[in-house]
């Protein structure tokens, strides 16, 4: 049975992930047939967990999960250790005796209790005592009601989740309530302020990138720019010392690791450096998610009539968060970028030879189960090679972000 996973970042106050909210869907075509809903998830869950393996999906971190009543009755959670699984409560929930024992028996044994888009009303108000977290739709909620629920008497101890977070205003309005932890792509929108001026070592990266793009570039004036950006001499150091090039000793000197590297590795693996040095200002998330949706897009494109082209995916991907990178809208972003018409295409919203694998990216990566099937289609692609292209997305992604390289062959 293939297994679908997607996984979405949970932020702290100082816009360090904290864990991941897993999504899962039970295979390509809902395959798993059984009479017990509840345990086909649970082993949709399991499978994830020993085929792809948490701390591929996570780095290590949390992973919180939405758990069914029954499941919770049964203590499913206990599956995975404690200080590796968060469980969710969702807001449908039935306030039996029997679930509630079983959450009071949860958090002893030392889960994290969630209380997934808790509304007032609703069952979830008989486990209030019992969360953690109370977690905060945003998208499904106004300002009054999440006042409402702020205000509401006898919250315990519980910390707030502001998740479907989507602007900077929003989040705005989470921290400066007092939530303690946020979820959503509130981090990946530009700042824009008129007149603002592009930061240096943005300016020295995107002239890196233009020389790199060129049919022919002059191998001096790429070591002159990057010997003039500390960032970026830092992560060619750690490129070129990293197990992608297989060196017996340790390589100091710049231009010796620029000459290593030679003109085809440095086209390759530049535009990566680039991208990642780019984040510097920005949350490490963004970093690793623009990687990762760049893997994630080669390999798809590897698999699909844009074989040839699938570099031009993988730099589709890479930049689509430039417009956050920049602090820029996208056209004003695209035009500072030297980018393939149809990567542009793509970025842009508009129609092309690549926008149906892009979009197929992005709704994979936010877990949209509905849409996926029919993006694949379109962009040509079997769903079945999608759940490990994502696996080894994230992982090559976490990989080269923060070990300073990995081998893309």
């Amino acid at each position: 049975m293939n297994v679908c996973v997607a996984r979405q970042p949970i932020f702290d106050a100082a816009s360090k992930v904290w864990a991941y909210e897993l999504l899962f869907r039970d295979g390509i075509e809902n395959v798993f047939r059984s009479d017990d809903p509840d345990m086909a998830s649970l082993s949709v869950m399991a499978s994830a967990f020993f085929d792809i393996g948490m701390e591929n999906l996570t780095g290590g971190k949390r992973g919180f999960v939405n758990f069914t009543g029954p499941l919770i009755e049964r203590q499913a959670p206990a599956l995975a250790p404690p200080q590796c699984l968060g469980v969710e409560i969702p807001n449908d929930i039935t306030p039996t005796e029997t679930l509630v024992r079983a959450c009071r028996e949860l958090k002893r044994k030392g889960y994290v209790l969630t209380l997934d888009n808790f509304t007032l009303g609703s069952g979830q108000e008989a486990l209030i005592e019992l969360a953690d977290i109370i977690k905060i739709n945003f998208r499904n909620t106004n300002v009054a009601l999440r006042a409402q629920v702020r205000r509401r008497p006898n919250l315990g101890r519980a910390k707030f989740l502001a998740s479907r977070v989507e602007s900077l205003s929003e989040y705005g309005e989470a921290r400066d309530a007092g939530y303690s932890y946020f979820q959503g792509y509130y981090f990946s929108e530009p700042v824009l302020s008129r007149g603002k001026a592009t930061a240096t070592h943005s300016a020295t990266a995107l002239r890196l990138l233009n020389e790199v793009r060129k049919p022919d570039p002059e191998f001096d004036t790429i070591a002159e720019i990057v010997a003039h950006d500390p960032a970026l001499s830092y992560r060619v150091l750690r490129l070129v010392n990293s197990a992608a090039f297989k060196l017996r000793t340790e390589v100091t000197s710049l231009k010796r690791a620029l000459i290593l590297m030679g003109m085809d590795e440095i086209k390759e693996w530049f535009p990566t450096l680039i991208m990642t040095t780019l984040t510097r200002d920005k949350p490490d998330e963004l970093a690793i998610m623009s990687v990762a949706r760049a893997r994630f897009a080669e390999i798809a494109a590897k698999e699909s009539a844009l074989a040839d082209r699938s570099s031009e995916l993988f730099l589709t991907g890479l930049f689509s968060t430039i417009d956050a990178l920049l602090d820029r809208t996208m056209k004003e972003a695209i035009d500072r970028t030297p980018l393939p018409r149809d990567a542009r295409k793509a970025l842009l919203g508009q129609e092309g030879p690549f926008t149906p694998l892009y979009k197929l990216t992005l709704a994979y990566e936010q877990g949209l189960w509905d849409q996926v099937p029919a993006l694949a289609r379109e962009a040509g692609v079997e769903e079945s090679v999608l759940p490990d292209a994502y696996a080894a997305a994230i992982s090559w992604a976490r990989d080269f972000c923060e070990q300073g390289g990995a081998s893309r062959k």
